[in-house]
C-alpha cells in the first residue's frame, strides 16, 4: 500500500512491533518522525501479558483475563469454555494454532485501538516477529494469517534481526561489534533459535523446541504432587480441562519471579495460593525454591528425548558451534525472557570462551522494540533513497550540476593531455622513425595512435591525469554537497552520509583507468568509475573520427622534410603527407635532421591550436555521453552510500 493511502496521527507514520510469543506477548510503537526509543504499549495494565485466549458465549478474552477464573462466572464455567495458551506454532494450518492466533491478534489490536493506544488495524503498520528457523513459506503463511486477523499493512521479520536492532539502539552492542560477528541466542517459551550475524547479514545456525515452557510443565507437575487435595484437583482438571493451562500459567509466574530473584543475587523461595472457584473452592498452593529449581533442571524430559533442559541447551550450543564451521563470534547476544535463567550465561561463556556475552536489561521487550524500530528504520531508509532519486533524475539539481561540470571537463583535460602526449608519445614516435625502427612516414601515424592507446592505459597516464581530474571532481563534489548536505540533515543524518570525498572515492577513482574499460554501469566499484569513463571516452575521441593528433603528426614532418629536401607544404590530418614521399624510406642521414628539439618546438608552436581541438572534440563528441554516465555513476554511488550507512538510522 502506498504512503498516501495510509492515514497517520499528527502527520507521523506509526510502526507497531508485535512480538507474539508462545508464552508471553509484547507490543511496541515507534513513530517515523521521532528518534525516541520505541515505547512498550500496555494491555490490561501489563507491558508483558500472557499469550492466552478464552472464548465462550459471553465473548472473547485475552491475556490475564483469559486465565482469570474469577472473570469466568458460574454460567461460563458450566457452559462451553475454550481456552488456548502456548498456541504459537509454525503449523499455521492446524486449527489449534490458526484459531487462537487469529482471535488473540484481532482482539488485542481492537482493544488497543479502542483505548486510543494505536491508530488502528487499518492504518498502523505492523511488523511481526517470527522464529529465525521459519522458512519463506512459513513467513508468507504467517503474513496471510495476520492479514486475516485484521492487520492491513504487515511485514514478517525474523526475531533475531529485531534483537540486533534493539542491541544497537540501546547501546549494549556497538556498531563496530554489530558489523563484526554476533551470535544471537533467542530463548523463548517454545523454541531456542541460534542466528549468526556477520556485517549485519543473518544466517540461521540452529533452532529447536527447547523452550522455557517445558519447565513450566515440570513445576506444575511437582506442585501437583504435594497438594493436600491433589485428587480433588485432578478430578476438577478432568471435568474442566481449561484449568490445566491456567494452573500452568500460575506456575510460570512463580518460576519467573524465582529466577529473576536469583539473577539479582537473591535465593528466597516464592510462594502463592490460588483458588479454584468450583465446588465451594479448592486451594492450589504453589511453591518454588532452590530445591525445586535444582530438581526441575535435573529432570529428564520426554519431549527432549530423555535429556534434561540444561543438557539439551549445552548440546544445542555445541551443535551451533559445529554449524558455524570454525567461525568464532566476537559477541554472543542473549535475548528472550528465558535468557534470564542463571544457567544460560555461564553455558554460553563456556561454549564461546573468547566471546563477550551480553544481555539487555529487559530481554522480554527486546523483540517488540526491535520490530517497531526496524519498521521506522526501513521507512526512513527508503524515504531517503527516494529523495536521492529526485536529486539525480533528469532535470534534478544534481543532474544539472553534473551536466554543467561535464561541459567544462574538456577545457580541464585538454592542456594536460596535449603536454603529456607530446612528451610521452609524439617525440618518442618520431624518435623511432629517426632511428629507422619505423620504415616510412606513413607508418608514424599508426605508431603514434598505438602509443597513445598504450599510454592512456598506463600508470604514467594515471599520474599525469590524476591531479587535474581530482581538482575537477573535488569542485563538483563541493557543488553537489551543497545539495546533499541539507537532504541528510532533513533526515536527521550527518552530512557526510552522501559525501563522495571519503576514504576511497577520490583517492581511487582512477584505479580502473583502462582502454578496455567496460560500460560504466557494469563496473563493480564506483570508486573507479570517474577515471575509467574519462579514459574510455577520451580514447574514443582521440583515436576515432576526431583525429586530434593530426597536427602533431603533420607539422614536425613538414618542417624536417621541407628543410632537408626543399619540398612543398603539407596539410594537417591523415593526408598530411602526399605523394611518394609519404611512403618512402627516407635515408638515415636525412632522418637525423628530425631532432627531438625540432619536434618539440614545432609541437609547442601549435599547442594552443591542439588544446582547442581537444577541448572542442570533447564538447562535441564526448561531453553528452560522459554526462549521462556521470549521473548514472553518482546515482549508483549515492544509493551505495545510503545502503552502506543505513545503520546510521539506528543511532
Amino acid at each position: 500500500m502506498s504512503d498516501k493511502n495510509i492515514n497517520t496521527k499528527n502527520g507521523q507514520r506509526e510502526f507497531i512491533g508485535y512480538d507474539l510469543g508462545h508464552g508471553e506477548t509484547a507490543v511496541a510503537r515507534a513513530y517515523g518522525g521521532s528518534s525516541r526509543e520505541p515505547e512498550i504499549i500496555e494491555h490490561g495494565g501489563e507491558k508483558s501479558f500472557v499469550s492466552a485466549v478464552a472464548r465462550n458465549k459471553s465473548g472473547i478474552r485475552i491475556g490475564a483475563q483469559a486465565v482469570n477464573m474469577s472473570a469466568l462466572g458460574p454460567k461460563e464455567l458450566k457452559g462451553k469454555n475454550e481456552i488456548w495458551v502456548k498456541f504459537k506454532s509454525r503449523d499455521l494450518n492446524d486449527k489449534s494454532t490458526e484459531i487462537p492466533t487469529r482471535l488473540f491478534t484481532q482482539t488485542l489490536f481492537e482493544d488497543l485501538s479502542a483505548d486510543k493506544k494505536i491508530d488502528g488495524l487499518k492504518t498502523s503498520r505492523f511488523i511481526v516477529g517470527c522464529p529465525s528457523g521459519w522458512t519463506v513459506d512459513d513467513r508468507d503463511d504467517y503474513q496471510l494469517l495476520m492479514q486475516k486477523s485484521g492487520l492491513n499493512t504487515v511485514r514478517i521479520v525474523p526475531e533475531s534481526r529485531a534483537a540486533l536492532m534493539t542491541a544497537l539502539e540501546q547501546g549494549y552492542l556497538s556498531l563496530e561489534a554489530a558489523r563484526s560477528s554476533v551470535l544471537i541466542v533467542d530463548i523463548g517459551s517454545s523454541t531456542t533459535d541460534f542466528t549468526y550475524c556477520y556485517d549485519l547479514e543473518a544466517e540461521d545456525v540452529g533452532h529447536n523446541i527447547l523452550g522455557s515452557g517445558l519447565l513450566d510443565t515440570l513445576i506444575l507437575e511437582r506442585n501437583l504432587e504435594r497438594q493436600p487435595e491433589r485428587k480433588k484437583i485432578e478430578k476438577l482438571i478432568a471435568k474442566y480441562p481449561w484449568y490445566l493451562p491456567i494452573m500452568e500459567y500460575w506456575c510460570r509466574l512463580a518460576k519467573e519471579q524465582y529466577f529473576n530473584g536469583v539473577g539479582k543475587g537473591k535465593n528466597a523461595p516464592v510462594e502463592s495460593i490460588r483458588r479454584l472457584p468450583v465446588a465451594g473452592g479448592v486451594l492450589f498452593e504453589i511453591r518454588m525454591d532452590s530445591k525445586d529449581a535444582a530438581a526441575i533442571l535435573k529432570t529428564k524430559i520426554e519431549a527432549l528425548n530423555g535429556f534434561s533442559w540444561p543438557e539439551t541447551f549445552n548440546y544445542a550450543l555445541k551443535e551451533s558451534v559445529e554449524r558455524l564451521g570454525g567461525r568464532h563470534p566476537q559477541t554472543v547476544l542473549l535475548t528472550g525472557g528465558a535468557s534470564r535463567l542463571p544457567l544460560v550465561g555461564p553455558a554460553c561463556e563456556k561454549a564461546f570462551p573468547n566471546a563477550r556475552v551480553v544481555r539487555g536489561a529487559e530481554p522480554e521487550f527486546a523483540i517488540a522494540r526491535g520490530l517497531s524500530w526496524l519498521g521506522r528504520f526501513e521507512y526512513l531508509h527508503n524515504s531517503f533513497k527516494l529523495a536521492i532519486g529526485e536529486l539525480v533524475k533528469d532535470g534534478g539539481p544534481v543532474f544539472e550540476k553534473a551536466r554543467a561540470a561535464s561541459d567544462t571537463l574538456g577545457d580541464v583535460l585538454a592542456p594536460v593531455l596535449v603536454d603529456a602526449l607530446i612528451d610521452a608519445c609524439v617525440i618518442p614516435a618520431f624518435g623511432d622513425w629517426r632511428r629507422g625502427e619505423i620504415k616510412a612516414l606513413n607508418d608514424v601515424e599508426d605508431a603514434l595512435n598505438t602509443r597513445v592507446a598504450n599510454w592512456l592505459s598506463s600508470d604514467a597516464a594515471k599520474k599525469a591525469l590524476r591531479p587535474a581530474i581530482e581538482d575537477w571532481f573535488a569542485d563538483l563534489q563541493r557543488r553537489i554537497e551543497q545539495i546533499t548536505d541539507p537532504l541528510c540533515r532533513d533526515h536527521s543524518l550527518p552530512a557526510m552520509v552522501l559525501s563522495l570525498d571519503d576514504s576511497t572515492h577520490v583517492s581511487k577513482h582512477l584505479e580502473g583507468l583502462s582502454v578496455a574499460a567496460p560500460k560504466v554501469s557494469s563496473l563493480e566499484s564506483d570508486t573507479a568509475l570517474v577515471g575509467t569513463t574519462i579514459s574510455a571516452v577520451l580514447i574514443g575521441v582521440l583515436l576515432a573520427e576526431a583525429h586530434l593528433l593530426a597536427p602533431l603528426l603533420g607539422s614536425p614532418i613538414g618542417i624536417a622534410i621541407g628543410g632537408v629536401l626543399g619540398l612543398g607544404s603539407f596539410i594537417f590530418g591523415k593526408k598530411a603527407l602526399e605523394g611518394k614521399l609519404r611512403a618512402a624510406n627516407v635515408p638515415g642521414v636525412m632522418r637525423m635532421l628530425m631532432t627531438d628539439g625540432r619536434v618539440r618546438k614545432a609541437a609547442k608552436r601549435q599547442r594552443a591550436e591542439l588544446i582547442t581541438a581537444v577541448a572542442n572534440a570533447w564538447n562535441t563528441k564526448a561531453s553528452e555521453q560522459f554526462s549521462g554516465e556521470l549521473v548514472e555513476t553518482l546515482n549508483t554511488a549515492f544509493i551505495q552510500r545510503a545502503d552502506e550507512r543505513a545503520v546510521l538510522f539506528l543511532l
